[in-house]
């Protein structure tokens, strides 16, 4: 089985631990890289030749200009296939200029939520 592998871009601990945690219980073949800063984020998604499965992106992040990561993620025509999610508060996703194709999930989870929401992305893809 390949592993299956995550970027998580944001700044909050919890958040890293939380989606680190879940990630490994829902899928035994889950990576979870994390990067504190979505500049950084950016600049090393462009020079990096992986490709990650899945993307989860903080919307409440200090600076995050998340319509600028967002189109830079999508014009990038490596990235096609992962699949974004974006979590944070309704009144940031709705901020979001292009929604098409990103799950959102609520900031204020249970831990127990945040696994029965990860199931879904981590579901055997069928070739």
């Amino acid at each position: 089985m390949p592993v299956i592998t995550c970027l998580l871009v944001s700044d909050d601990p919890d958040d890293h631990q939380g989606f680190s945690e879940a990630s490994s219980e829902v899928a035994e073949d889950a990576i979870v890289l994390t990067i504190l800063d979505s500049q950084k984020a950016l600049q090393f998604l462009k020079t990096t030749s992986h490709r990650f499965d899945l993307i989860f992106l903080d919307l409440s992040m200090q600076g995050i200009r998340i319509n600028m990561f967002l189109k830079s993620l999508k014009d990038d025509l490596q990235y096609h296939a992962a699949k974004i999610i974006v979590y944070g508060e309704e009144v940031e996703f709705f901020r979001i200029d292009d929604p098409t194709g990103i799950a959102f999930f609520k900031k204020d989870y249970e831990y127990s939520e945040l696994r029965h929401f990860l199931k879904d992305f981590f579901t055997p893809r069928v070739q």
